[in-house]
């Protein structure tokens, strides 16, 4: 885990890989590779479900079963890595070689995971903009934006009944669509 706000130069410059983690096995392993010296990254998300007592918020991964791992080139010991409680494989690309997560991608999740390991990053939208609802009761639903707060509220015109109704919702709780 990032152990503050910001992530540190040693985590901007090291190579970060990819680790598939056993089910149920995410702090098992972020404590075994925390141990023996390695910096790990899940970013999670706050997601809304319904339950038997109402909705309920929860904090999931971002890639569920999957971990990041920050190795400097000098301390790499594949096996060490791949045989620590918690971790199934370390995942693999062309060749057989350990999958690295490309630098730019790696240094934007930095930027927008805070140190309690949520993403903090609301992305901003415009009127106009085609969104999916991905929390809260209207998850699943297609809508055109509206308007947009500084608050990270955002007003909707969704389709409600052959009707056009306005929602307000939670920035958090909508994604950009595409096209």
């Amino acid at each position: 885990m990032i152990t503050d706000g910001a992530p540190n130069s040693t985590a901007l410059i090291n190579d970060w890989y990819v680790l598939q983690i056993k089910p149920n096995g995410l702090k098992i392993a972020e404590t075994n590779l925390a141990r023996q010296g390695y910096e790990t990254l899940m970013p999670m998300r706050e997601v809304t479900q319904p339950s038997r007592h109402g909705l309920q918020r929860s904090k999931r991964p971002l890639f569920p079963g999957y971990l990041f791992c920050a190795l400097a080139d000098g301390q790499i010991n594949w096996r060490a890595v791949a045989n620590t409680r918690g971790v199934a494989r370390v995942v693999t690309g062309t060749g057989g070689q350990p999958a690295q997560l490309p630098s730019q991608v790696a240094h934007d999740l930095l930027l927008a995971t805070a140190q309690s390991g949520m993403l903090m990053a609301i992305p901003r939208y415009q009127p106009g903009d085609p969104v999916n609802v991905i929390n809260g009761p209207f998850a699943g639903w297609l809508a055109k934006v509206v308007a947009a707060d500084d608050e990270g509220r955002i007003q909707l015109l969704v389709d409600l009944m052959g009707r056009k109704t306005q929602v307000n919702i939670a920035g958090e709780d909508v994604e950009r669509r595409q096209g």
